[in-house]
């Protein structure tokens, strides 16, 4: 295997402002995302920490299944986590790149009537566009679809199929097909996995250690090719991992959205863009806007139009290592319906449809981690 040289190592990350620059491409198919969009994100932090010249493609079909998905009920959380956070990257012009209708090799549409299969075709031709190594360093395709990664390697394509039980920013870079530092990779996941069942069963599905002594067991994940022994078997459902991770995504997610809308009401304002050195400015004077958490995002909306909120509610979306922060275990269901009903009054005040889809979609999720029956192991 071929390794990065110091050399590209010590680069900086920016496809836009380097147009010489090669990269090594990750496709990403529309199930990795929906699935392990954590996981994705985690790895371009990495990747960004450690100035690799690496760039995630987005094929264009990805962007319209992700789109029809954000109002297939189960899915659609998801699916709107995932388009929020490309839109993010999208504009922060690093590490996740769109497919551009000119990058491909057939241009047109396949002559497939399977709308499946037409899709899987155009992601395999995006992948065979960045394969070429007069554009770079290669690409890797990432799917959970063994269908298309099948078709990916009888094209001679590198390809990755997550694991379903632990996956993680570190694996990912093992498959890459240029040697890395594995070491600049994050090992593990901060927390549990919180993505859709399988089953059907219930709206979304984690994992955790046998070891927990507060769980529900279920049969989600189990798979007659993916047998593990008894010992190390982890629950398949773990009401508070659940309730934790979803409330990490949540903080992640409408710290997002609110800084989109803070953005359109400041520009729609024509505010000073001036930091305030005052002891007694509001948070929001104080800080650059890219810099802003819902704390500060909150504060400026509220300073524009009065909305119903207590004290703790900027703290319910604090991010982890961020002040105020605490597990989702420890705000009682109360305090979460409540904060969502807060986004939702921010949402009708300020007419915004993206705020107002995304409680929408996880509302079901709160009531369904609350509602799961906690039992001794």
């Amino acid at each position: 295997m071929t390794h990065f040289s110091t050399t590209y190592a010590s680069l900086r990350q920016d496809a836009f402002t380097t147009a010489k620059q090669a990269f090594l491409y990750i496709v990403i198919d529309t199930n990795v995302l929906i699935d392990y969009c954590g996981i994705i994100e985690r790895f371009c932090e990495d990747v960004e920490a450690s100035r690799y010249p690496i760039m995630i493609i987005i094929p264009g079909v990805v962007l319209s299944e992700l789109d029809g998905l954000k109002n297939r009920p189960g899915l659609q959380w998801f699916a709107r986590q995932a388009t929020t956070w490309l839109l993010k990257k999208v504009k922060e012009r690093t590490t996740v790149k769109l497919q551009a209708m000119k990058e491909t090799l057939s241009p047109g549409a396949p002559a497939e009537s399977d709308d499946i299969r037409k899709n899987d075709l155009a992601i395999r031709d995006c992948c065979l566009y960045f394969a070429d190594t007069n554009r770079g360093h290669g690409a890797l395709m990432v799917s959970m679809d063994k269908l298309l990664v099948l078709e990916c390697q009888k094209e001679g394509l590198h390809t990755c199929i997550p694991s379903q039980r632990s996956w993680s920013s570190r694996l990912l870079a093992q498959y890459l097909p240029v040697g890395v530092n594995l070491e600049l990779f994050q090992e593990r996941e901060a927390f549990p996995r919180y993505r859709p069942s399988r089953s059907g069963k219930r709206l979304a599905q984690t994992e955790g250690p046998t070891s927990t002594r507060l769980a529900i067991a279920d049969d989600d994940m189990m798979d007659i090719d993916d047998f593990v022994p008894e010992a190390a078997m982890p629950e398949e459902y773990v009401p508070l991992h659940a309730r934790d991770s979803l409330h990490a995504q949540m903080a992640e997610h409408f710290t997002l959205v609110l800084k989109d809308l803070s953005h359109r009401i400041h520009k729609s304002c024509g505010d000073s863009l001036v930091i305030s050195n005052s002891a007694h400015a509001p948070a929001y004077k104080k800080t650059e806007l890219g810099e802003w958490t819902a704390g500060p995002c909150l504060e400026y909306l509220q300073a524009k139009k009065r909305f119903t909120s207590e004290p703790w509610m900027p703290s319910f979306f604090a991010r982890r290592g961020e002040s105020g922060w605490r597990r989702g275990q420890d705000w009682p269901p109360v305090m979460w319906n409540k904060a969502l009903d807060m986004l939702e009054e921010v949402g009708r005040k300020f007419d915004d449809g993206a705020l107002l889809s995304s409680i929408s979609a996880v509302r079901p999720h709160v009531l369904e981690v609350w509602e799961a029956k906690l039992r001794p192991n």
